[in-house]
């Protein structure tokens, strides 16, 4: 991680470190994190991202609730098996949190998505007791707690069950994808011009003369990019009166 305000978001694939798993509502079967399901509590807690799917460039925003005043930490496990504590961070060092939802990043620093692409995993252990899993001083914004998942689980357990008596603690995940751009669905239809590119959500593009240009025509067909990763056609009208 780079000691920027562009703090690289680089999540990947949870290692199954057990024998089994539990369902995460109606996805499936959910992959098992770096630390096996605690004992019940009543402790609550659950984390998502503000997109199912992101391209390489673009910001990630973190959102996490907890049900009762709590400690929390947040592991990302990168594609390359390198497991790295993005909550508490040197940015954002404060890690108890009052009851309710909360958001990340918090400060002036962004999560940015960077290579590799893939299905990627956020973790969240919430606790009412502290579990010192965050370093006291940080050699880098997002420290590195180990260079695979099971490394990381196994310090990780080991430094809960060294903490008596034996806390009570919760934990969530999430997923989403990163690609390296949204996919390209050439239009359907009777109308033979389409952009020939990539596209960004929220963008459009119209066929001037014998070019594209980027932005909104004053009046006739455009094509916009949406987030579901396909192209658009639409047309836009301008009514007025004569001079």
């Amino acid at each position: 991680m780079k000691r920027t305000g562009r703090a690289a978001l680089l999540i990947g694939i949870l290692t199954a470190l057990f024998a089994s798993a539990v369902m995460y509502g109606q996805s499936g079967v959910a992959p098992l994190g770096i630390i096996p399901t605690p004992t019940p509590t009543t402790l609550v807690a659950s984390i998502s991202t503000d997109k199912a799917s992101y391209v390489i460039g673009e910001n990630v925003t973190i959102t996490y609730s907890v049900s009762l005043a709590a400690y929390v930490y947040i592991y990302d496990i990168q594609p390359d098996g390198i497991v790295r504590l993005i909550f508490p961070s040197e940015y954002s060092p404060a890690n108890y949190v009052t009851a309710g939802a909360h958001t990340l990043p918090d400060g002036s620093y962004r999560f940015t998505v960077y290579p590799p692409t893939g299905t990627e995993q956020l973790q969240i252990i919430v606790s009412g007791v502290p579990l010192n899993l965050a370093p006291t001083s940080y050699s880098e914004p997002f420290p590195m707690v180990g260079s695979s998942p099971s490394a990381a689980a196994m310090g990780i357990q080991a430094q809960i069950k060294g903490i008596l008596p034996q806390p009570q603690y919760t934990t969530a995940w999430t997923s989403f994808v990163i690609a390296a751009a949204y996919s390209y669905t050439p239009p359907s239809g009777g109308y033979y011009f389409y952009p020939p590119f990539m596209g960004f959500p929220g963008g459009t593009w119209y066929w001037n003369g014998a070019q594209w240009v980027y932005g909104l025509p004053p009046s006739g067909f455009y094509w916009y990019f949406g987030a579901d990763g396909m192209w658009h056609l639409r047309i836009t009208f301008y009514f007025g009166t004569g001079g």
